[in-house]
Protein backbone atom coordinates (compact mmCIF):
# COMPACT_ATOMS: atom_id res chain seq x y z
CA UNK A 1 0.00 0.00 0.00
CA UNK A 2 3.00 2.31 -0.37
CA UNK A 3 2.84 5.47 -2.48
CA UNK A 4 5.42 7.29 -4.60
CA UNK A 5 4.42 10.58 -2.92
CA UNK A 6 6.61 9.62 0.04
CA UNK A 7 9.67 10.36 -2.13
CA UNK A 8 8.54 13.94 -2.79
CA UNK A 9 10.57 15.32 0.17
CA UNK A 10 13.74 13.94 -1.47
CA UNK A 11 12.99 16.00 -4.58
CA UNK A 12 12.17 19.02 -2.40
CA UNK A 13 15.38 18.75 -0.41
CA UNK A 14 17.44 18.29 -3.58
CA UNK A 15 15.78 21.40 -5.03
CA UNK A 16 16.52 23.32 -1.82
CA UNK A 17 20.18 22.24 -1.77
CA UNK A 18 20.81 23.16 -5.41
CA UNK A 19 19.17 26.58 -5.06
CA UNK A 20 21.21 27.34 -1.93
CA UNK A 21 24.41 27.17 -4.01
CA UNK A 22 23.36 30.23 -6.05
CA UNK A 23 23.84 33.54 -4.24
CA UNK A 24 21.69 35.51 -6.66
CA UNK A 25 18.66 33.32 -6.05
CA UNK A 26 17.83 35.12 -2.81
CA UNK A 27 16.96 38.34 -4.63
CA UNK A 28 15.22 36.39 -7.38
CA UNK A 29 12.99 34.55 -4.89
CA UNK A 30 12.38 37.81 -3.02
CA UNK A 31 10.85 39.61 -6.01
CA UNK A 32 9.19 36.51 -7.47
CA UNK A 33 7.38 35.95 -4.17
CA UNK A 34 6.40 39.61 -4.08
CA UNK A 35 4.78 39.36 -7.52
CA UNK A 36 2.92 36.22 -6.41
CA UNK A 37 1.68 37.95 -3.25
CA UNK A 38 0.49 41.00 -5.21
CA UNK A 39 -1.46 38.71 -7.51
CA UNK A 40 -2.92 36.92 -4.49
CA UNK A 41 -4.18 40.25 -3.13
CA UNK A 42 -5.59 41.16 -6.55
CA UNK A 43 -7.53 37.88 -6.68
CA UNK A 44 -9.07 38.61 -3.27
CA UNK A 45 -10.15 42.11 -4.30
CA UNK A 46 -11.54 40.85 -7.61
CA UNK A 47 -13.50 38.13 -5.77
CA UNK A 48 -15.49 40.84 -4.00
CA UNK A 49 -15.98 42.86 -7.20
CA UNK A 50 -16.60 40.27 -9.91
CA UNK A 51 -17.41 37.11 -7.97
CA UNK A 52 -15.61 34.14 -6.46
CA UNK A 53 -12.53 32.69 -8.16
CA UNK A 54 -10.40 29.62 -7.51
CA UNK A 55 -7.53 31.65 -6.01
CA UNK A 56 -9.37 32.58 -2.80
CA UNK A 57 -10.94 30.58 0.01
CA UNK A 58 -14.38 31.64 1.27
CA UNK A 59 -14.37 31.12 5.02
CA UNK A 60 -17.53 29.05 5.37
CA UNK A 61 -15.69 26.69 7.71
CA UNK A 62 -15.34 29.46 10.31
CA UNK A 63 -18.87 30.76 9.89
CA UNK A 64 -17.61 33.87 8.05
CA UNK A 65 -18.55 33.33 4.38
CA UNK A 66 -18.32 37.06 3.68
CA UNK A 67 -14.54 36.88 4.21
CA UNK A 68 -12.41 35.70 1.30
CA UNK A 69 -8.94 34.44 2.30
CA UNK A 70 -5.99 34.75 -0.07
CA UNK A 71 -4.29 31.60 -1.32
CA UNK A 72 -2.73 32.83 -4.58
CA UNK A 73 -1.58 30.04 -6.87
CA UNK A 74 -1.11 27.65 -3.94
CA UNK A 75 -3.64 25.10 -2.73
CA UNK A 76 -4.44 26.55 0.71
CA UNK A 77 -4.21 29.77 2.71
CA UNK A 78 -1.60 28.03 4.89
CA UNK A 79 0.76 27.40 1.97
CA UNK A 80 0.28 30.97 0.71
CA UNK A 81 1.08 32.19 4.22
CA UNK A 82 4.29 30.13 4.14
CA UNK A 83 5.45 32.00 1.02
CA UNK A 84 4.68 35.31 2.73
CA UNK A 85 6.78 34.29 5.75
CA UNK A 86 9.60 33.35 3.35
CA UNK A 87 9.43 36.88 1.90
CA UNK A 88 9.63 38.42 5.37
CA UNK A 89 12.73 36.33 6.15
CA UNK A 90 14.52 37.74 3.11
CA UNK A 91 13.31 41.26 3.89
CA UNK A 92 14.82 41.21 7.37
CA UNK A 93 18.04 39.71 6.05
CA UNK A 94 18.23 42.60 3.57
CA UNK A 95 17.49 45.02 6.41
CA UNK A 96 20.31 43.59 8.53
CA UNK A 97 22.63 43.94 5.54
CA UNK A 98 21.49 47.56 4.92
CA UNK A 99 20.14 46.66 1.48
CA UNK A 100 16.66 48.12 1.84
CA UNK A 101 15.33 50.87 -0.38
CA UNK A 102 12.06 52.75 -0.66
CA UNK A 103 10.65 50.04 -2.91
CA UNK A 104 11.32 47.41 -0.21
CA UNK A 105 9.48 49.44 2.42
CA UNK A 106 6.48 49.92 0.15
CA UNK A 107 6.57 46.21 -0.70
CA UNK A 108 6.53 45.42 3.04
CA UNK A 109 3.16 47.15 3.47
CA UNK A 110 1.71 45.25 0.51
CA UNK A 111 3.01 41.89 1.75
CA UNK A 112 1.66 42.63 5.24
CA UNK A 113 -1.75 43.21 3.66
CA UNK A 114 -1.37 39.83 1.94
CA UNK A 115 -0.61 38.23 5.31
CA UNK A 116 -3.72 39.74 6.89
CA UNK A 117 -5.85 38.58 3.96
CA UNK A 118 -4.86 34.95 4.57
CA UNK A 119 -6.71 35.13 7.93
CA UNK A 120 -4.46 32.19 8.83
CA UNK A 121 -3.74 31.74 12.54
CA UNK A 122 -0.47 29.92 11.99
CA UNK A 123 0.98 32.57 9.68
CA UNK A 124 -0.18 35.43 11.90
CA UNK A 125 1.39 33.83 14.96
CA UNK A 126 4.70 33.40 13.11
CA UNK A 127 4.54 37.08 12.19
CA UNK A 128 4.06 37.94 15.86
CA UNK A 129 7.27 36.05 16.61
CA UNK A 130 8.95 38.18 13.93
CA UNK A 131 7.60 41.33 15.60
CA UNK A 132 8.93 40.16 18.97
CA UNK A 133 12.47 39.98 17.58
CA UNK A 134 12.45 42.86 15.12
CA UNK A 135 9.90 45.38 16.42
CA UNK A 136 9.51 44.89 20.16
CA UNK A 137 7.72 48.21 20.71
CA UNK A 138 5.17 47.44 17.99
CA UNK A 139 4.83 43.92 19.41
CA UNK A 140 3.85 45.08 22.90
CA UNK A 141 1.63 47.91 21.63
CA UNK A 142 -0.16 45.48 19.31
CA UNK A 143 -0.61 42.98 22.15
CA UNK A 144 -2.26 45.65 24.33
CA UNK A 145 -4.35 46.97 21.42
CA UNK A 146 -5.24 43.42 20.45
CA UNK A 147 -6.60 42.71 23.93
CA UNK A 148 -8.83 45.76 23.72
CA UNK A 149 -9.91 44.87 20.19
CA UNK A 150 -10.67 41.32 21.30
CA UNK A 151 -12.86 42.48 24.17
CA UNK A 152 -14.79 44.86 21.91
CA UNK A 153 -15.19 42.44 18.97
CA UNK A 154 -15.29 39.26 21.05
CA UNK A 155 -17.74 37.28 18.92
CA UNK A 156 -16.08 38.08 15.59
CA UNK A 157 -12.53 37.38 16.83
CA UNK A 158 -13.66 34.20 18.56
CA UNK A 159 -14.99 32.88 15.23
CA UNK A 160 -11.96 33.94 13.24
CA UNK A 161 -9.02 33.21 15.53
CA UNK A 162 -10.20 31.11 18.45
CA UNK A 163 -12.60 28.89 16.54
CA UNK A 164 -12.56 25.72 18.64
CA UNK A 165 -14.67 23.81 16.11
CA UNK A 166 -11.76 23.81 13.62
CA UNK A 167 -9.42 22.53 16.33
CA UNK A 168 -11.92 19.80 17.19
CA UNK A 169 -12.22 18.87 13.53
CA UNK A 170 -8.43 18.51 13.32
CA UNK A 171 -8.55 16.11 16.26
CA UNK A 172 -11.32 14.12 14.58
CA UNK A 173 -9.25 13.96 11.40
CA UNK A 174 -6.53 12.17 13.40
CA UNK A 175 -8.90 9.41 14.50
CA UNK A 176 -7.98 7.19 11.55
CA UNK A 177 -4.27 7.75 12.24
CA UNK A 178 -4.63 6.82 15.91
CA UNK A 179 -6.40 3.57 15.04
CA UNK A 180 -4.08 2.61 12.18
CA UNK A 181 -0.80 3.51 13.87
CA UNK A 182 -1.27 2.85 17.57
CA UNK A 183 -3.71 -0.05 17.36
CA UNK A 184 -2.96 -1.87 14.10
CA UNK A 185 0.77 -1.39 13.44
CA UNK A 186 3.44 -4.05 13.92
CA UNK A 187 7.03 -3.42 15.06
CA UNK A 188 8.26 -2.88 11.47
CA UNK A 189 5.59 -0.24 10.91
CA UNK A 190 6.63 1.53 14.10
CA UNK A 191 10.25 1.41 12.97
CA UNK A 192 10.10 2.50 9.30
CA UNK A 193 6.44 3.49 8.82
CA UNK A 194 3.75 2.44 6.38
CA UNK A 195 5.24 4.00 3.26
CA UNK A 196 2.03 5.92 2.68
CA UNK A 197 0.79 9.30 3.91
CA UNK A 198 -2.91 8.34 3.86
CA UNK A 199 -4.57 5.81 6.15
CA UNK A 200 -6.22 2.89 4.35
CA UNK A 201 -9.89 3.45 3.45
CA UNK A 202 -10.96 0.29 5.27
CA UNK A 203 -10.00 2.02 8.53
CA UNK A 204 -10.87 5.59 7.59
CA UNK A 205 -14.46 4.87 6.58
CA UNK A 206 -15.35 3.95 10.17
CA UNK A 207 -14.21 7.34 11.54
CA UNK A 208 -16.14 10.58 11.97
CA UNK A 209 -14.97 12.20 8.72
CA UNK A 210 -14.43 8.93 6.82
CA UNK A 211 -11.08 10.23 5.55
CA UNK A 212 -7.59 8.85 5.87
CA UNK A 213 -5.93 12.21 5.29
CA UNK A 214 -3.51 13.07 8.11
CA UNK A 215 -3.27 16.81 8.77
CA UNK A 216 -0.89 16.82 11.75
CA UNK A 217 2.81 17.01 10.80
CA UNK A 218 4.10 14.75 13.56
CA UNK A 219 1.43 12.16 12.82
CA UNK A 220 2.09 12.07 9.08
CA UNK A 221 5.83 11.62 9.65
CA UNK A 222 5.28 8.82 12.16
CA UNK A 223 2.74 7.02 9.99
CA UNK A 224 4.70 7.41 6.75
CA UNK A 225 8.31 7.05 7.88
CA UNK A 226 8.04 5.54 11.35
CA UNK A 227 9.99 6.50 14.46
CA UNK A 228 13.29 6.29 12.55
CA UNK A 229 12.10 8.82 9.99
CA UNK A 230 10.64 11.14 12.62
CA UNK A 231 13.84 10.92 14.69
CA UNK A 232 15.90 11.90 11.64
CA UNK A 233 13.54 14.84 11.03
CA UNK A 234 13.83 16.03 14.65
CA UNK A 235 17.62 15.79 14.62
CA UNK A 236 17.81 17.71 11.33
CA UNK A 237 15.64 20.56 12.62
CA UNK A 238 17.49 20.75 15.95
CA UNK A 239 20.92 20.77 14.25
CA UNK A 240 19.91 23.45 11.72
CA UNK A 241 18.42 25.60 14.51
CA UNK A 242 21.54 25.19 16.67
CA UNK A 243 23.78 26.17 13.74
CA UNK A 244 21.85 29.42 13.39
CA UNK A 245 22.03 29.93 17.16
CA UNK A 246 25.81 29.40 17.16
CA UNK A 247 26.12 32.19 14.61
CA UNK A 248 24.24 34.49 16.98
CA UNK A 249 21.11 34.42 14.82
CA UNK A 250 18.46 33.67 17.46
CA UNK A 251 15.81 35.20 15.20
CA UNK A 252 16.26 32.60 12.46
CA UNK A 253 16.90 29.77 14.93
CA UNK A 254 13.62 30.45 16.76
CA UNK A 255 11.57 30.79 13.58
CA UNK A 256 13.05 27.63 12.11
CA UNK A 257 12.29 25.65 15.27
CA UNK A 258 8.77 27.02 15.61
CA UNK A 259 7.79 26.52 11.96
CA UNK A 260 9.12 22.97 11.64
CA UNK A 261 8.30 21.62 15.10
CA UNK A 262 5.43 23.54 16.70
CA UNK A 263 3.51 24.85 13.67
CA UNK A 264 3.48 21.38 12.12
CA UNK A 265 1.24 20.20 14.97
CA UNK A 266 -1.62 22.10 13.35
CA UNK A 267 -0.93 21.30 9.70
CA UNK A 268 1.80 19.99 7.43
CA UNK A 269 3.26 20.90 4.05
CA UNK A 270 5.72 18.06 3.53
CA UNK A 271 4.20 17.27 0.14
CA UNK A 272 3.92 20.87 -1.01
CA UNK A 273 6.59 22.91 -2.80
CA UNK A 274 6.04 25.90 -0.49
CA UNK A 275 7.80 24.36 2.51
CA UNK A 276 10.89 23.64 0.40
CA UNK A 277 10.94 27.19 -0.95
CA UNK A 278 10.89 28.35 2.68
CA UNK A 279 13.68 25.90 3.54
CA UNK A 280 15.69 27.13 0.55
CA UNK A 281 15.37 30.69 1.89
CA UNK A 282 16.61 29.58 5.33
CA UNK A 283 19.57 27.79 3.74
CA UNK A 284 20.42 30.67 1.39
CA UNK A 285 20.48 33.07 4.34
CA UNK A 286 22.57 30.63 6.37
CA UNK A 287 25.07 30.31 3.52
CA UNK A 288 25.24 34.10 3.25
CA UNK A 289 26.27 34.34 6.90
CA UNK A 290 28.82 31.56 6.43
CA UNK A 291 30.42 33.27 3.42
CA UNK A 292 30.57 36.60 5.24
CA UNK A 293 32.38 34.92 8.14
CA UNK A 294 34.89 33.30 5.78
CA UNK A 295 35.53 36.62 4.09
CA UNK A 296 36.00 38.36 7.44
CA UNK A 297 38.43 35.64 8.49
CA UNK A 298 40.49 35.80 5.29
CA UNK A 299 40.95 39.56 5.51
CA UNK A 300 41.06 40.01 9.29
CA UNK A 301 43.69 42.37 10.79
CA UNK A 302 45.40 39.44 12.52
CA UNK A 303 46.01 37.79 9.14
Amino acid sequence: MSSLIIFFPIIGLAFMTLIAEEDGFLDLIYWALFIHIVLGIFFVISSYVSGMNSFVHPMYDKGLPFLHAAKGFTTTVQTFGTLIIAWFLIYYWRKDESKLGLMDKLAYLIVFLGLVLTFNRNSLLIYYIILFFKHKRIFWVSVIAGLGFFIYFFEFINKLIFNLSTLTSRSDLLQAFRIAFFEQTDWLGYLIGHGNNIVDESIAKGTYYSTGYIENGTSVLLYTYGFMGYFFYLISVFVFSILFWMKGKAFYATLLFYIFIIAQQFTHEFYSTTIYILLAVFLLIFNKFTKLERKAHLFSPAE
